[in-house]
């Protein structure tokens, strides 16, 4: 596990710009050796997880983009789309982070399919009426690589089924942040921020509601996704050193996040390192934060919809 000293952060923004651009070249770096193994294996399937908040929608997309300037046809697909209608999950799917959540033989064929070149409709999910929304055409190609994003693409229920022709690929920011008072902050604290700056600006949650349900989204981590890290063969570190400096930027431009997030929430949620963290850090200003950012994921202006 990667440590970095709260205080080399500081250093670094005396240049914020050498900073950011040196930051998204060393995740370049691991996109292209991912990339490299990937075609090493002469495995067509690439099972890309990880945990909520962890950047591996966009880590998936860069993939994409790079395998396919090296002349590769990509087909990308995101298991959230085959989530089950609500009113077809079995009794195991418990709650949203269960994979019996899943339409997994339905997701298995489409991938079989598009390997053997297809044209395959591919659903769409949509979570407000808690069903497949529609369709959409994807054609295949004898000889593309299929990547499969999602938070359950490693459990056995799924991974089993394919596990001969496909490299697991496991995504999270793992880097910690030593505070000045050595206190760490882990990376399960830093996807909470993640979250907080997303789901404010493009969900409409309210702080205390991300807050909450990242209780919830944690268990699922330790029951359904951590036992199984692993079947990847590829782990990749989805933390940017600049980017305490992004949320505290961010997280300070949303209104009322003081009266929200109390000194004694904070506490109560195991969260105040994190924030001491945004509070001791000077914010990022360079416009230079490439729009294929990990971090564009979270605080927008990204290239990518997602």
């Amino acid at each position: 596990m990667r440590v970095i000293d709260l205080e080399n952060i500081k250093d670094s923004m005396n240049n914020e710009t050498q900073f950011v651009l040196r930051c998204e070249e060393v995740f370049h770096d691991k996109i292209s050796a991912a990339a490299a193994a990937i075609l090493s294996s002469n495995r067509p399937i690439v099972a890309l997880t990880g945990p909520s908040g962890s950047g591996k929608t966009t880590s998936a997309m860069r993939l994409k983009d790079y395998l396919e300037n090296l002349g590769v046809t990509v087909c990308l697909l995101s298991m959230d789309n085959f989530f089950l209608p609500l009113d077809q999950r079995p009794p195991e799917a418990t709650d949203w982070e269960s994979p019996y959540c899943v339409n997994v033989d339905l997701l298995v064929s489409c991938i079989s399919l598009l390997l053997d070149g297809k044209e395959v409709d591919i659903p769409w999910y949509d979570f407000k009426a808690g069903c497949t929304g529609g369709y959409k055409k994807m054609q295949g190609e004898k000889g593309c690589i299929v990547i499969a994003e999602g938070i359950h693409m490693l459990n056995p229920l799924i991974f089993d089924k394919i596990r001969g022709a496909a490299t697991g690929v496991y995504v999270a920011p793992r880097t910690r942040i030593l505070t000045n008072n050595d206190r760490v902050v882990r990376p399960e604290q830093l996807r909470v921020a993640r979250r907080l700056i997303r789901d404010y600006n493009t969900r409409g949650h309210s702080l205390r509601e991300t807050v909450e349900r990242a209780e919830s989204v944690n268990r699922g981590e330790v029951n359904y996704i951590k036992p199984y890290k692993g079947n990847a063969a590829i782990q990749i570190d989805s933390f940017h050193d600049y980017e305490p400096c992004i949320l505290t930027k961010c997280l300070g431009e949303i209104p009322n996040i003081r009266e929200e997030l109390t000194a004694e929430y904070l506490q109560a949620h195991d969260l105040t390192d994190l924030i001491d963290v945004v509070n001791t850090v000077p914010p990022l200003h360079t416009p230079f934060v490439p729009r294929n950012s990990i971090v564009r994921e979270f605080v927008g202006g990204s290239c990518y919809e997602y």
